[in-house]
């Protein structure tokens, strides 16, 4: 027995008593049916000038929710012909809701409305048609917030927005059901803030037919303007249509056919299965061909992704994609890029002209086939390559690539990526073929260095956002070499990055080295050594270092230029000596040694060279005809005072007299 045959058999009942009394009363312990409950039902109905309803039940259940202490109360209740008219009655459960209802205690007809709000009203009407009965509950502006004790646990719950609108049920067999909808400002929320939604105005038609036991239905959501964040994803704006069919049984719902076009985007093709028992999905598959990568990327991902790597990126392109889910993962994918391009905009990284396919499954072993037209890593461009991939899962190994970079080669062997979610990391090992530093400095922006940069790379491994080598990592430039240990850098691609690394410079040529700026000629060898370095955002803020000339035979001399620049990081003296002597007439001088070094801490660096004397520090130490000694005096100078004059002297403001 339905809540409407409940209510026209007790007030039926009550009113053909009271036919024949003043007053009557009726008392019922308990009435079950499909998704209905009620228990303790009392009711009286007294006659007299008006006639008054009053119906109690203690607690009645539907669909699993329950309400106590429900009231129905009606002091002014008529009877037309074979009609039951309550004008101004009231609902109480406990709130107060006004209602009216109409029952024909002919054809057991039954019109009931509730206002709970202003302009608010929920209209239920009852129809028999031979041996069909219709249920039709109309709606204006109904709040949507009344939904929530009827919501699934754990889903965001309402909490803005009314429907207007119509629900249709007739039939006992071979059932008919129907719903046309529209939504405004409709907003939802969850606790944790991940599921979010408002002002979302939407319409939903849907039409559903029972046979055999089994529903058949099928239904369109038309998404016309309102946000929702789903974490991680981001919707907004309108054009958005979902439409579908399928089945529902008592196990499962089954979307046979459905399509979703996500405006601007894509138009996808889907299918799934949704067990009602385990409350998940068992299995789906998507697919959709020549989705636009920039605009999927502005409408859908960036708002995902702002504060991460991925935050600020120009995209183009296009791909076609299919996945297979699995009780409720992902179990395959295959993705076909043609010419995909991803820019950052602050040119950390960039890909251009990506194309090829690139197979996935989770369980299996898949290979793919990528070309690359180009790119830049860190503002050093790159050139086209080939990228034969193989993944499984989360696992990618790459055999050997080798990616052009100006003149030069990186060679990349035996990548490979292991672990799951956030433990994935991958490694890999390597080497640099020989890159004109000219060309090389040139792309990176500095003063153009002469010579060539070749590397052997020993095993890089990346994981939790740290990316660290294995081994000694050796660079051969200046005609000398420079090794790297101890080398981590952290968050290599985030907006702040930080480097760690002991570095060691051996037998490096001044000539070539002092040839790239304006700091006059220096002939000779150096070794330096930069202990415990260490870069934030690609500037130093930690490091203990040492310059110093290499041991040997070889021509030692520095030129005017260079004294007086020289001068000018350690302190004046020196650049005076050469104008106030006959010095002043050379243009070179010889020198038996040369060395500098800082120890940089909380942005002092602590300076000092060769050897002590009693008005600082030697830096050049004489040696041959003419000879000259350059001083140094200052102990503790700023570091950003220090770049400064490094900046002055290389950009030639020093002016020698």
């Amino acid at each position: 027995m339905r809540f409407a045959q409940l209510a026209g058999f007790i007030c039926g009942t009550l009113f053909a008593a009271c036919a024949l009394a003043q007053q009557i009363g009726i008392t019922i312990e308990r009435i079950d049916g499909p998704s209905l409950a009620a228990s303790r039902i009392t009711g009286t109905l007294r006659a007299g000038v008006t006639t008054a309803l009053d119906l109690r039940v203690g607690e009645v259940s539907i669909a699993g929710h329950s309400w106590r202490n429900v009231r129905l109360a009606c002091p002014d209740l008529r009877q037309e012909r074979d009609q039951l008219v309550c004008a101004q009655g009231t609902l109480e459960t406990p709130a107060k809701i006004p209602l009216s209802f109409r029952y024909s205690t002919l054809t057991k007809n039954l019109d009931l409305a509730l206002k709970p709000a202003a302009g608010e009203e929920w209209r239920l009407t009852l129809e028999s048609g031979g041996a069909a009965r219709t249920f039709t509950l109309a709606i204006s502006n109904g709040a949507l917030t009344r939904f929530n004790a009827w919501w699934p646990a754990g889903w965001p719950k309402p909490n803005a927005g009314v429907v207007s609108g119509k629900l249709t049920f007739s039939g006992e067999r071979d059932a008919r059901a129907s719903a046309e909808l529209t939504f405004f400002n409709f907003g939802f929320g969850d606790d944790s803030g991940l599921h979010a939604g408002e002002k979302i105005a939407a319409a939903l038609s849907l039409q559903a037919q029972e046979r055999g036991g089994q529903w058949q239905w099928q239904g369109k959501f038309d998404w016309k303007s309102g946000d929702v964040f789903w974490q991680p994803l981001f919707v907004g704006g309108g054009g958005h249509v979902l439409s579908a069919a399928g089945t529902l049984d008592a196990q499962r719902l089954s979307i046979e056919r459905g399509q979703f076009a996500l405006a601007g985007v894509a138009n996808m093709d889907f299918s799934a299965v949704f067990d009602r028992g385990a409350g998940k999905l068992t299995a789906a598959n998507l697919k959709s061909s020549n989705i636009d990568i920039a605009t999927l990327y502005g409408k859908l991902l960036k708002p995902a992704m702002q504060g991460t790597v991925l935050g600020d990126l120009r995209c183009e392109g296009h791909a076609d994609i299919s996945l297979d889910i699995k009780d409720g993962a992902i179990a395959a994918a295959d993705v076909a890029f043609r010419r995909v391009s991803v820019e950052d905009n602050g040119r950390r990284f960039a890909l251009f002209g990506l194309s090829g396919s690139l197979p996935w499954h989770h369980d299996e072993w898949k290979t793919a086939k990528l070309q690359v037209a180009g790119g830049e890593a860190l503002r050093m461009p790159f050139g086209a390559f080939d990228l034969p991939l193989e993944t499984r899962g989360l696992r990618v190994r790459v055999r050997d690539v080798q990616v052009p970079v100006l003149d030069g080669k990186l060679t990349v062997n035996d990548f490979a990526t292991s672990g799951e979610r956030d433990s994935w990391r991958w490694r890999f090992a390597g080497g640099i073929t020989p890159i004109s530093m000219q060309q090389f400095t040139t792309a990176l922006g500095l003063p153009v260095m002469h010579g060539t940069l070749s590397a052997v790379i020993p095993t890089v491994s990346y994981q939790q956002s740290t990316l660290k080598a294995d081994g000694a990592l050796l660079f051969k430039v200046f005609d000398g070499t420079v090794t790297a240990r101890n080398l981590t850098l952290e968050n290599p691609l985030g907006k702040v990055p930080q480097l760690n690394a002991d570095v060691e410079m051996r037998n490096l040529d001044l000539d070539l080295l002092t040839r790239t700026f304006s700091f006059g000629n220096i002939t000779g060898r150096i070794d330096a050594d930069v202990k415990a370095l260490e870069l934030v955002n690609w500037e130093a803020v930690r490091f203990n270092a040492r310059v110093a000339s290499s041991a040997g035979e070889y021509a030692r001399r520095i030129s005017q230029a260079a004294v007086q620049n020289i001068s000018a990081l350690g302190g004046a003296g020196a650049a005076a000596a050469i104008q106030r002597s006959f010095l002043r007439f050379f243009e070179t001088f010889g020198y038996s040694a040369l060395g500098w070094s800082c120890r940089l801490e909380s942005g002092v660096c602590q300076m000092g060279g060769i050897e002590n004397v009693p008005q600082g520090y030697v830096i050049v130490k004489g040696g041959g005809i003419p000879a000259i000694t350059v001083l140094g005096y200052n102990r503790s100078v700023g570091w950003r005072e220090l770049l400064e004059r490094l900046k002055r002297v290389t950009e030639g403001n020093v002016i020698v007299k």
